[in-house]
């Protein structure tokens, strides 16, 4: 029932977007403008099967079959033949210090063979309901909306290996970022590799990229993992995931 609602108000929301005029000096990534109400189809939500019923005859049947029975799988996203399409949230999800409601963000899902290599797969790590209805497999991004207008989008990277070609394409699309330095990383065998963050800030817009965020996976490959944060939006989009302020009392 969750995800009926969430795309309900999602739709009323994409239903804005052929009425509500947009300058054409938005940014946009993707197709997606800033600042502007979201013109991306819904995905189809497809329910899997449900698995075949075992018989129950024999003593400690019923129990057995309990116990062994794996979970049903939970509904998916259908990927779009080609492009983008979004799939709302379902439940109240917690992002920088902002919290949002069902159908206030949404996961977007790339054509299969349109996937960025760049991107990793969100999984939990970029903020994910945890309570969402549906599975997240093949999502690439998280897409935030305040008053039906898009604030920001994140994604995911993949680390090192992803760093040139991101840096790449955010210089060709935004030129170069307004600051920028090299984080070293070091694993337990005495290597260190660099990796980079780099901010960008303009009128209105933002975009915050980091390559490497997580140093365990590069501790089991060798320097060569990790998994790197890009963020992008619009002035209230960077007021909304800035993290909470502290609270820890002072003496």
């Amino acid at each position: 029932m969750r995800l009926t609602a969430a795309a309900s108000s999602l739709v009323v929301l994409l239903s804005m977007a052929s009425t509500v005029p947009v300058s054409a000096a938005e940014p946009d990534i993707f197709g997606i403008k800033l600042g502007a109400p979201l013109a991306l189809p819904l995905c189809q939500i497809s329910v899997p099967a449900p698995a075949a019923p075992r018989s129950n005859k024999g003593i400690g049947a019923r129990a057995f079959n309990k116990l062994m029975t794996p979970p049903p799988e939970p509904p998916k996203a259908t990927p779009p033949a080609t492009g983008l399409c979004v799939a709302p949230g379902t439940t109240n999800m917690a992002v920088g210090n902002s919290e949002f409601a069902a159908g206030e963000y949404g996961y977007l899902v790339f054509a299969t063979e349109e996937f960025p290599a760049w991107v990793a797969p969100i999984g939990m790590a970029i903020g994910a309901g945890a309570d969402d209805v549906f599975s997240l497999e093949g999502a690439g991004g998280l897409v935030l909306l305040r008053n039906g207008r898009v604030i920001a989008l994140r994604f995911n990277t993949t680390g090192f290996e992803a760093q040139p070609r991101v840096m790449e394409l955010l210089k060709r699309k935004f030129g170069s970022p307004s600051a920028e330095k090299a984080v070293t990383w070091n694993n337990d065998l005495g290597g260190s590799r660099e990796s980079i963050s780099a901010q960008w800030r303009k009128p209105d817009f933002f975009a915050d990229y980091s390559s490497v965020v997580q140093s365990q996976p590069m501790r089991a490959q060798g320097l060569s993992g990790g998994i790197g944060f890009l963020s992008i939006g619009n002035d209230v989009g960077r007021q909304v995931l800035q993290p909470a302020a502290s609270k820890e009392a002072e003496f």
